[in-house]
């Protein structure tokens, strides 16, 4: 089975599951929450009506995250306790196109909860207050940089299960809220989840030219993290309680 097989396989996996009522409703409902916000704070300065709505997409994206990898990977803990991918002849093209499935659907779902909002806010007259090349900026960094929680949430799932995922989903948002309120430095602007609001910070405050080259070697960072994980599972022989 080719690569596009496999990523095949992986959309018939979630046909009848909440996979796609999730992508599906929650970009209509968060850009119509972020539209109501536009409108009943009217005289709020644009600036940072748009600093809130992308600092609250950043934290929740984390907790979405490893809820919809943790209930993709119980699926196939329940179907077979994972030995269909574990018995395919290349299990680094599986994993590959599980991540691709996962991580491809999540940013579509992002990237349409603001094209809904937009379209929303067109609709009520207002779209002028948008700082649209900002918007774009910052959605396209949160859709990269949030590449790596994908990846760190496969494997918590697969090594650890669901519980550990959906509790370690649920310590990034609370982190993210911490961090849209500080400003990090140094190491710390290299811890995975905080990537996201980071990079909201910097967009919102015109500093990416100052921190292009720790971009640089973020961006470095999630492609070997992504690499490592599909290497891990290509080695990896099931949790021991199936043995």
């Amino acid at each position: 089975m080719g690569f596009l097989g496999a990523v095949h396989s992986e959309f018939v996996k979630v046909k009848h599951t909440p996979f796609w009522t999730i992508h599906l409703c929650l970009p209509i409902l968060g850009a119509l929450l972020f539209t109501v916000y536009y409108i009943l704070y009217g005289n709020t300065a644009d600036y940072k009506k748009l600093k809130m709505i992308l600092e609250l997409t950043a934290t929740v994206f984390p907790l979405l995250i490893s809820v919809v990898v943790s209930l993709n990977v119980l699926l196939e803990e329940k179907t077979s306790h994972f030995q269909i991918l574990l018995g395919v002849t290349n299990r680094y093209k599986a994993m590959f196109a599980k991540l691709v499935v996962l991580y491809g659907t999540g940013i579509v779902a992002l990237f349409c909860l603001f094209l809904i909002f937009l379209f929303a806010v067109h609709l009520v007259g207002i779209a002028n207050t948008i700082q649209l090349s900002m918007l774009v900026k910052a959605v396209a960094g949160m859709a990269f940089y949030s590449l790596i929680i994908y990846a760190l949430h496969l494997f918590l799932s697969f090594r650890f299960g669901l519980g550990i995922s959906l509790f370690w989903g649920i310590f990034e948002s609370l982190q993210c809220i911490l961090y849209s309120n500080i400003e990090l430095n140094g190491m710390g602007r290299y811890i995975p989840f905080a990537w996201s609001m980071n990079w909201v910070h910097d967009v919102m405050n015109s500093r990416l030219s100052v921190h292009v080259t720790e971009w640089i070697w973020i961006a470095v960072l999630t492609i070997g993290s992504v690499l490592l994980t599909l290497l891990w599972f290509s080695h990896w022989e099931g949790r021991k309680n199936y043995e």
